[in-house]
């Protein structure tokens, strides 16, 4: 056989060798890609099932706060009720001398007060969530906004309420000398004719109504009504995730 013929042939062969060899090794290429690509997509699919666990931790926390809240919120309300009842009626200047030797709450009713501080214990892990998250979960996102709507305001208004409160003690411990009668709860007639008679008790009450049995109840009872919602969405996300 001629010398040209045989490095043809033996050209030949290798090209098919080489062949074989490139086609092996690209497959090899595939299926090591393919082996990663289906890891990356089980570890993905396990991250975002770990995230939705946490998140539904998360919820349930809120829902926990949620129902604390809504039921101190509940007794708040009644209690600011019944403090505008009295408060009209020594706005409207419908007490007479005698009602107000009677009305043992009457003085107590603009120094005192009912504290409210939303739960965030849920909230705080819910915000710190959204921030890290990089795809936002719709409810996620209202239950934040739901929260900063009513955070401040509630803060503002509750301590304002305090130190209204606050304010109002020390005001009559500094100028008028029944003020350790009433703090004993002894009978002491200056107190009724300073409740009757001295414009400064009027407009010290008429304030107290504007920002505790106006504002802060208004804001108080939104409040409720929007978190036994939020509760409602939240009890469907998790029964989402039972199912």
């Amino acid at each position: 056989m001629p010398l040209f013929t045989k490095s043809l042939k033996l050209k030949s062969f290798n090209d098919r060798r080489l062949g074989r060899y490139l086609l092996y090794a690209l497959g090899e290429i595939v299926l090591v890609v393919a082996g990663i690509l289906i890891a990356l997509s089980i570890n993905n699919h396990n991250e975002e099932v770990k995230q939705k666990k946490y998140l539904n931790g998360i919820f349930q926390s809120i829902s926990a706060d949620l129902e604390r809240d809504t039921l101190i919120v509940g007794q708040a309300v009644k209690n600011y009720e019944q403090r505008e009842e009295i408060l009209q009626k020594i706005l409207n200047d419908s007490l007479s001398l005698e009602d107000y030797k009677k009305c043992v709450l009457c003085t107590a009713v603009i120094s005192s007060y009912v504290p409210f501080d939303i739960n965030d214990k849920g909230y705080l892990q819910l915000r710190d969530f959204n921030a890290s998250s990089k795809e936002k979960d719709s409810l996620a996102v209202s239950l934040v906004q739901f929260y900063k709507s009513y955070q401040l305001t509630l803060t503002q208004l509750s301590d304002e309420i305090k130190n209204n409160s606050l304010e109002n003690l020390k005001y009559w411990r500094d100028h008028y000398p029944w003020f350790s009668s009433m703090m004993a709860n002894k009978q002491d007639d200056r107190i009724a004719d300073y409740m009757k008679n001295d414009p400064d008790f009027k407009n010290r009450a008429g304030y107290y109504n504007l920002i505790a049995c106006k504002n802060f109840k208004l804001v108080v009872s939104l409040y409720k009504d929007d978190a036994i919602e939020a509760l409602e969405e939240i009890e469907k996300r998790l029964q989402e995730a039972e199912d």
